[in-house]
């Protein structure tokens, strides 16, 4: 101790050194919480506010027809390719068809014989059979004729027992032969029996030639529809057999887009409803489409209900099984008050938020909100809340803590790197 130094003095020196910096801790500690916690903020505000679903969905045609063979047979040639657009009749594959054209010939020829057959019948056989009908007629006539010349001849004494018969056999001959010859010339005029059977093998030689018509046109198999092919799964020299799929078309018209939809949101949609769709390989390019359909069931695997949207007017890009991003404005309210998604916080059953009661720096309290129309970025405020009130955005901000409210930051771009698999 220095001679100047009285005792205790150093102590208290050091006391008081002490004290001060407490103070200033405590004032510096004190001033951090006076101006209080950077966080992030947002202001209640007034304005247009709408609620999307967006799902996922895949393009699909209205029909798709798999297109195969009738017959079997070596396929000769094949007439498209995949992604071709075809018309309705257009020959697409073309089968080995030299025993259906000989098949076709020996019908043809059947045919001829068949017809020349009825031709003879009316030309030739039908006035033959006439002649002879009107010669057993006036053969008849006259053996009526000597019969009854000989009865009186015999009554008279004049001839005996033996020629009466003989003239009675002679009579019974010739009512045969006129008997007979009225039957055939029946038979050979048209709707007679004769006549009759030869048009029925007219009919069945005519048949016989559309059916190998028939399957010499099915050795041609062409598209039924005007569409598209998009799978090819045949090649010249294939043996086509019935039920081998050789090309899958689908038909041109009608787009849909399929898609699975969280059950949750089924009391949000409604058929009818307006969506915009994008691929995700041209997500810039929009197009409109609209919900045509939901599911009478659910998917229990999954909760997820089947919707279905019409695209009237699909672009060129779109193709079958293109993955398709979609969204459907579900509500929309011209003038709302709203507040940033990410200020809503969940509490059980209700949703609270951060208050600044002071403004932009304060304590931060908890309010109950009731919420109205809700998108990805903000949601409406029916209740709890009124324009120009400050919330907090930053998740680990607590209630009572006080909050220096700061601008959100702007998100950060990024960019679509093509990554190698």
């Amino acid at each position: 101790m220095a001679w100047w130094q009285k005792p205790g003095t150093t102590r208290i020196r050091g006391s008081v050194l002490a004290l001060a910096a407490l103070a200033a801790a405590a004032a510096m500690a004190a001033g951090l919480w006076w101006r209080g916690t950077a966080a992030e903020v947002a202001t209640v505000t007034a304005g247009p506010i709408q609620h999307s679903l967006v799902f996922s969905a895949r393009a699909a045609s209205v029909a798709r027809i798999d297109i195969a063979s009738t017959l079997t047979a070596r396929v000769e040639r094949v007439r498209v390719r995949e992604g071709d657009a075809v018309k309705a009749g257009q020959l697409l594959i073309a089968l080995d068809d030299s025993d259906l054209r000989a098949q076709a010939q020996q019908a043809q020829a059947a045919l001829a014989t068949a017809q020349a057959r009825l031709k003879s019948q009316f030309d030739l056989a039908a006035p033959v059979a006439a002649q002879a009908l009107a010669q057993s007629k006036a053969n008849l006539d006259f053996a009526l004729a000597e019969l009854e010349r000989n009865r009186v001849l015999h009554d008279k004494g004049f001839i005996g027992d033996a020629r009466l018969q003989e003239a009675e056999r002679a009579a019974a001959s010739a009512r045969a032969a006129q008997q007979q010859a009225s039957a055939q010339a029946g038979a050979n005029r048209r709707g007679g029996a004769e006549a009759a059977a030869s048009e029925a093998r007219v009919r069945e030689a005519q048949g016989a030639l559309q059916i190998a018509r028939a399957r010499l046109e099915q050795s041609r198999i062409v598209a039924p529809a005007d569409g598209r092919v998009i799978v090819r799964s045949v090649e010249p020299g294939d043996v086509a057999q019935p039920g081998k799929k050789l090309l899958t078309l689908t038909t041109t018209g009608e787009t849909r887009l399929i898609a699975q939809i969280d059950e949750k949101n089924l009391s949000l949609l409604r058929e009818g409803m307006p969506a915009v769709a994008s691929a995700d390989a041209f997500p810039t390019q929009k197009f409109d489409a609209e919900l045509i359909y939901l599911a009478p069931s659910v998917d229990v695997t999954r909760g997820t209900v089947e919707a279905r949207l019409r695209v009237d007017k699909p672009p060129a890009f779109l193709r079958d099984d293109m993955t398709v991003s979609a969204e459907v404005v579900v509500a929309r309210k011209a003038n709302a008050l709203s507040i940033p998604a990410n200020a809503i916080r969940e509490s059980g059953e209700h949703s609270i938020v951060l208050v600044i009661a002071d403004g932009h720096r304060g304590v931060a309290e908890e309010r109950a909100v009731k919420l109205g129309v809700r998108s990805l970025q903000r949601a409406e405020v029916l209740e709890g809340l009124k324009a120009g009130d400050v919330v907090v955005l930053d998740e680990r901000i607590r209630a009572g803590q006080r909050v220096r409210g700061i601008a959100p930051a702007a998100p950060a771009r990024t960019r679509n790197l093509d990554l190698p698999m």
